[in-house]
């Protein structure tokens, strides 16, 4: 976050400079995989006993933290106390009421995707059961 009052500093492509070396890491590493570390894997049948080569999207994707508890231990408040404010789908209650996955990301307005659809995009780091 930024105190207020701040400037941030924004170059043409409207990238800050710790997004821009994010994104240049990132390439790097997808085509250090690609040219490395994947044809190794493929040689060694890697997929018949891990998982899967990674997908471009595995390695740009940003890390994940999951939650898990009994209901009413405070989960949904600790990522509200976390994120500042509640999110879509958000409810407290006494009885159980958050009886499924939430992925919770950053984007430019608030909004709830159904698993189903998350799982089949490309542009997110979700896929389907096997």
């Amino acid at each position: 976050m930024t105190p207020a009052g701040a400037t941030i500093n924004v170059g043409p492509d409207g990238l800050t400079p710790e997004e821009r070396l994010y994104q240049e890491t990132v390439r790097h590493l997808q085509k250090s995989y690609s040219k490395k570390i994947k044809p190794l894997e493929q040689a060694y049948c890697f997929e018949g006993f891990h998982s899967a080569p990674l997908t471009p999207q595995d390695i740009g994707s940003k890390p994940m933290i999951l939650l898990l508890g009994q209901y009413s231990t405070g989960k949904t408040t600790f990522v509200e106390y976390l994120l500042g404010e509640s999110y879509p789908g958000a409810h407290v209650g006494i009885e159980p009421t958050t009886d499924r996955f939430v992925a919770i990301m950053n984007g430019p307005e608030p909004k709830v995707i159904p698993g189903h659809a998350a799982a089949v995009s490309g542009d997110l780091p979700f896929s389907g059961l096997t």
